[in-house]
């Protein structure tokens, strides 16, 4: 399940009525409320911590966010917590055509892996990314290389997603739709090619396949699809946009 999951232990009409309305002003477009736990979280933890750990569970589709917590900071005329929140239910959105073949999230060493090529790293409590990465190339979706150790200062709203070398990753452009269907994933869809090699390919949950390859100073696209798309190389910390 994709979006925002609110977990309601309590089933109380009253709190989800209250909050669907507080969602819908900030534009926080809520899928469910489920009576299972929110593990990730621990009671009464303060803005920063909340932020951090909700900022992972986002990425992390099916993960709930406990409903006190989230009455509790985006009640505040601060505007942060939606903001944070907000960019990374965007992101995970704009994910979908990714995950949607059921990619599993998998815990490794202070990260963790959302199917084999995407790799997400918290923010540390002391505002700090510290780990070492698989082997490879690994490209944030922001543009920066890396490879070997990722050590660095991170705010809430710079949590590092990276893309492993020459992966094809599609990348819904109204990532904002709750309502979007697999086959609505190609009629607005990006793909990004991170440190392209010779060839890649992906495939979508409807079985619409892409594949591009690079002949001399060539990019060829080819699919069985007739739906526009656009394609972006991600190579040497340079974006090239190529259709």
């Amino acid at each position: 399940m994709f979006g925002l999951i609110v977990s309601d232990p309590a089933r109380c009409d009253k709190q989800r009525e209250r909050l669907s309305a507080l969602l819908h002003s900030l534009d926080l477009p809520l899928t469910a409320f489920t009576a299972e736990s929110a593990p990730l979280f621990t009671p009464d933890m303060p803005l920063p911590a909340f932020l951090r750990t909700a900022s992972a569970a986002l990425l992390q589709p099916g993960q709930p966010l406990p409903i006190d917590d989230l009455l509790t900071h985006l009640s505040s005329p601060d505007p942060l917590p939606a903001n944070v929140l907000r960019r990374y239910l965007f992101l995970q959105l704009s994910l979908t055509p990714y995950l949607r073949p059921g990619r599993k999230c998998t815990p490794l060493d202070g990260c963790f892996r959302l199917g084999d090529d995407l790799l997400v790293v918290p923010v540390t409590p002391e505002d700090t990314v510290d780990v070492l990465l698989p082997p490879g190339v690994w490209t944030e979706l922001t543009g920066t290389v890396h490879e070997g150790r990722l050590r660095c200062m991170r705010g809430y709203n710079e949590m590092p997603v990276l893309a492993r070398e020459n992966l094809l990753l599609p990348i819904s452009i109204n990532g904002q739709s709750l309502t979007q269907t697999a086959q609505e994933d190609t009629d607005r869809l990006t793909l990004h090619w991170f440190q392209p090699q010779k060839s890649a390919a992906c495939t979508l949950a409807d079985g619409t396949h892409y594949q591009v390859q690079r002949i001399g100073g060539e990019i060829r696209l080819q699919t069985d699809s007739s739906r526009p798309v656009h394609l972006i190389l991600h190579e040497d910390g340079r974006e090239t946009l190529i259709r």
